[in-house]
C-alpha cells in the first residue's frame, strides 16, 4: 500500500500540504479521498495541513457530497489530532466561496483562510507550536 499521492506533500513531521488540481473527475478525487483515509492514520499526532483549494472551486454535486463524507467520517479524529487547517484560497471570490461553504459546514477543527501559501504555512506552524510540536 502506497502512503504517496501526487495532491499530497509533507513539508515536515505534523505539517503537510494538500494541493488540489485545478481539474479533476469523481475517481480522482474518489482515489485522494481513499488515500487519505489510509495516511491520515499513520500521522504523528497533532498535525496541521496547508490546504490549496484553487481545484476545489470547480467540483460537481457528487464531488462535494464526497468531500463531506469524508469529513463526517474523520471529525472523531481530527476533533482530537488536528492542530488546523491553513486553507489557501487565492482571490476575494475564492475566498468568499470557501467561508460561506464554512458557515455550511464548520470545521472540527482550527482553520484560517488565507490568500497566499506563505501566511497558511505560517499560520499551520504557529498552530503546531501552539499545541507543544517542535518545528525545525
Amino acid at each position: 500500500m502506497s502512503l504517496t499521492h501526487p495532491w499530497f506533500e509533507p513539508i515536515e513531521d505534523h505539517l503537510y500540504r494538500q494541493r488540489y488540481p485545478q481539474r479533476f473527475d469523481d475517481a480522482q478525487i474518489r482515489d485522494f479521498l481513499a488515500f487519505m483515509t489510509r495516511l491520515v492514520p499513520t500521522l504523528p499526532a497533532p498535525y496541521a495541513w496547508v490546504v490549496d483549494t484553487g481545484g476545489l472551486l470547480r467540483t460537481n454535486r457528487a464531488q462535494r457530497k464526497m468531500l463531506a463524507e469524508y469529513g463526517a467520517a474523520t471529525a472523531a479524529r481530527d476533533r482530537v489530532d488536528s492542530a488546523g487547517a491553513a486553507i489557501v484560497a487565492p482571490g476575494a471570490l475564492a475566498r468568499g466561496l470557501v467561508r460561506t461553504a464554512y458557515l455550511v459546514s464548520p470545521p472540527v477543527y482550527p482553520h484560517a483562510i488565507f490568500g497566499d501559501d506563505g501566511a497558511a504555512e505560517r499560520w499551520a506552524r504557529d498552530q503546531l507550536r501552539s499545541w507543544g510540536v517542535p518545528l525545525g
